[in-house]
């Protein structure tokens, strides 16, 4: 860009405008407000247990999700509407690239959110001891089960899932019937010497309850009966047992299981959704650098000697391809490039870097975007005012 003669020559920055547009010393953007997930899953619970598929997911997101968590932006750029169109403005178009990271995210978001619901609606059940709703989130799991857990994935809600219905399988304790208390003993008592492990190893009940699921345990249940002995009140004392021994060691680890899951599913959820967010973030910077892009006449009155200079500014279009990189390093006419660009409103902040020093700039678009008003300031004290007109339009 050449230099004045108190240094480096001053491309723009508007003085009073630098506490609104410029940003912190380190260039850092703010952590994204995230939405609240639980409401929104609350909200969203009759569509999310609906959900089977990559497609019902991809689908979900477009309708209900993407709007209600603040995604319009990642929602309108997946819409079939614009797969065999370019988007209308101020949406700019996306290679298949980009558009297929886009929709992975999206539908990874929605899968969280299911296996979140799905998780807490299994937590609560097993909780509350209420079978009817235990039976139901289970009958959803498995419809959703192929999807939820390809490849060797959500281990916790996997888990949960095969202690609840371990749980669903067996009437709850409020049907305990009278029972001999000394042929009961007995039973206990060989059940507590042969299998005394209730968690941790692989022969302990919550081990065959998640392996072998209730045909396991009942079959243990009923060892005691193997060797001839009387079997009056054979249902009875293996009712008894699973209701006061095991039962609550099963629904106590599938409770801690499932908030487990709650826990996994949720930081997918913030992770995917923060990544849709940057893409917003990316599109929007993507096309502000868009109504740069261009040919531009510059020039710069430096206030400290009063000296003009008149620059010729190419600015290239913005990258599109789907790992983003700063668009100033992408090909383009000959130049100087700003270090940092941003473009916000009407609002265009550059930051230039050079050995010794730095420039910034802040200025205005006006004119219907074909001028740039604004002003300079750099690290030799030079400062001053830039007028910019487009004299050619952005390449193609």
């Amino acid at each position: 860009m050449g230099r004045a003669q108190e240094g480096p020559l001053g491309v723009a920055v508007t003085m009073v405008m630098m506490a609104a547009l410029l940003p912190s010393p380190s260039f850092a953007s703010p952590e994204p407000e995230q939405p609240d997930f639980a409401a929104v899953i609350r909200t969203q619970a009759q569509v999310l247990d609906a959900v089977a598929s990559d497609a019902d997911a991809a689908a979900l997101f477009l309708s209900h999700l993407g709007p209600a968590l603040d995604l319009k932006d990642s929602a309108t750029i997946l819409s079939p509407s614009l797969s065999t169109k370019p988007p209308a403005p101020p949406f700019m178009p996306f290679d298949k690239a980009m558009r297929s990271e886009l929709s992975a995210t999206a539908t990874q978001l929605t899968t969280e959110l299911a296996a979140w619901r799905l998780a807490a609606t299994l937590k609560e059940a097993t909780d509350t001891g209420d079978v009817v709703g235990l039976k139901t989130a289970l009958g959803r799991a498995a419809r959703q089960r192929t999807w939820l857990f390809a490849g060797d994935t959500r281990q916790s809600l996997r888990r949960s899932i095969d202690l609840s219905a371990v749980l669903s399988d067996v009437a709850p304790a409020g049907g305990l019937q009278p029972i001999s208390p000394s042929g009961y003993a007995d039973y206990a008592a060989y059940l507590d010497r042969t299998y005394p492990l209730l968690t941790q190893a692989n022969g302990s009940w919550v081990a065959v309850a998640e392996q072998e699921g209730v045909s396991g345990i009942r079959r243990r249940l009923a060892e005691f009966w193997t060797e001839g002995r009387e079997a009056a009140d054979k249902d009875l004392f293996a009712n008894r047992y699973f209701q006061t021994v095991l039962r609550p060691v099963l629904a106590a680890h599938a409770i801690a299981l499932a908030v487990r899951a709650e826990a996994e599913a949720e930081r997918g959820a913030r992770e995917a959704w923060t990544r849709l967010h940057i893409w917003r973030e990316r599109l929007r910077e993507m096309k502000g650098i868009e109504r740069l892009c261009g040919t531009w006449h510059w020039t710069v009155h430096n206030h400290k000697n009063h000296q003009e200079h008149k620059l010729i500014m190419s600015f290239p279009p913005p990258a599109t391809e789907a790992a983003l990189p700063d668009p100033q390093a992408s090909a383009g006419p000959p130049g100087p490039r700003p270090a940092k660009t941003v473009v916000l409103g009407d609002g265009v902040y550059l930051r230039w870097e050079f050995p010794g020093g730095y420039q910034e700039d802040s200025l205005l678009f006006a004119a219907e975007g074909q001028r740039l008003e604004g002003t300079f300031v750099n690290s030799a004290g030079a400062w001053g005012s830039i007028t910019g007109k487009r004299v050619a339009p952005c390449p193609r």
